[in-house]
């Protein structure tokens, strides 16, 4: 009995999901209402108060599940990789990410710039299911220590770097300013090594 219980409950929250998914993927956040979502979802309103406090709750807890999806999976071809420098594996990891947006226009309107929030939104992140989440901060400081980089934060060193990422990426792919991303990618990969290369560790500490 207890189990049927709990499965209606995910169907649910799976349905509210899907629903603000989909609307919030084709029309602007301030023009979709809770009403909107749950009629959508075929559940009652005060279902969607059991899990969200606001339409924007749900949509950073959406955000987070599906840039923790694109991350899994850029990571997964990684490993798919035989990759031995720090700096070209940040950079396949981010350009698979890139690949996937490019690819999927309907999931980048939806994320927006906001990459960097499902990445670094601790409370969501804690909030997710195990099998929804992927913590890409501490993939990075993992790779980090297996190279032998120093940075005096890392978590701040990947911050601006998704920053730079979903900041170039939004524009240049849905509307291709200041380039389209193909042309775009070498600059920000250059910037983005550039920044690796703080940490960089010296010859000595390799021997």
């Amino acid at each position: 009995m207890k189990s049927k219980i709990l499965e209606n409950k995910r169907k649910k929250k799976e349905s509210l999901l899907k629903a603000a998914y989909s609307l919030f993927s084709k029309t602007d956040i301030k023009n979709v209402s809770i009403q909107d979502i749950v009629s959508n979802a075929g559940v009652a309103k005060g279902t969607f108060y059991l899990y969200f406090k606001d339409k924007y709750h749900l949509r950073d807890y959406l955000i987070s599940i599906e840039v923790s999806k694109l991350f899994k999976s850029a990571n997964d071809e990684l490993q798919k990789n035989d990759i031995r420098n720090f700096e070209d594996s940040v950079v396949f990891i981010l350009n698979n990410v890139l690949l996937s947006l490019e690819s999927n226009p309907v999931m980048l309107r939806f994320i927006k710039n906001n990459l960097s929030l499902g990445v670094f939104h601790e409370q969501l992140h804690s909030a997710l299911e195990n099998d929804e989440t992927y913590n890409l901060n501490d993939q990075f400081i993992k790779l980090v220590h297996k190279y032998h980089y120093t940075f005096k934060n890392p978590t701040i060193i990947l911050y601006l770097i998704i920053e730079m990422v979903g900041s170039a990426c939004y524009t240049s792919i849905l509307e291709s300013k200041p380039m389209p991303i193909q042309e775009l990618k070498p600059y920000l990969f250059d910037s983005i090594r550039a920044i690796l290369k703080q940490g960089e560790p010296s010859k000595e500490s390799e021997k």
